[in-house]
């Protein structure tokens, strides 16, 4: 589980980065269900993946992630972050959250599952001031 955690990690970097998916849909095996769990979005498989993860990229203009702590254990990992940058508008945001990746055990194999949860306060004040 060790190295699927780093290659995740590797990946996202490189989504926050570029904005290219391909590296997390790379990691994610034909079943797999990734999930927000403070919206009704669930995906499957790696074109769920792709549609999952550039849904996220799309929200912000620059981002960088950072890993603060990590549980890792032999089919599951949490993986604690803290994201800043900008949003789409341009206004600054900084944003705190967990996200729990899933595998069948093995260190080279992909993800299983999925599922964030974050801080959405950044996304709700960006649209409160709107109507």
């Amino acid at each position: 589980m060790h190295s699927l955690t780093e290659r995740f990690t590797d990946a996202l970097h490189h989504l926050d980065a570029t904005g290219d998916a391909q590296p997390m849909v790379d990691l994610t095996g034909e079943d797999a269900q990734l999930m927000k769990l403070n919206q009704d979005h669930e995906t499957r498989g790696p074109e769920g993946a792709r549609r999952f993860w550039e849904d996220y990229r799309n929200v912000f203009g620059e981002l960088e992630t950072t890993f603060t702590n990590s549980a890792v254990g032999e089919r599951t990992a949490a993986l604690e972050w803290e994201s800043t940058g900008t949003l789409r508008s341009g206004k600054p945001f900084s944003y705190r959250g967990v996200t729990v990746i899933e595998s069948d055990g093995s260190d080279d194999g992909p993800l299983t599952g999925v599922r964030t949860y974050y801080d959405s306060a950044a996304f709700i004040q960006e649209t409160a001031g709107t109507a």
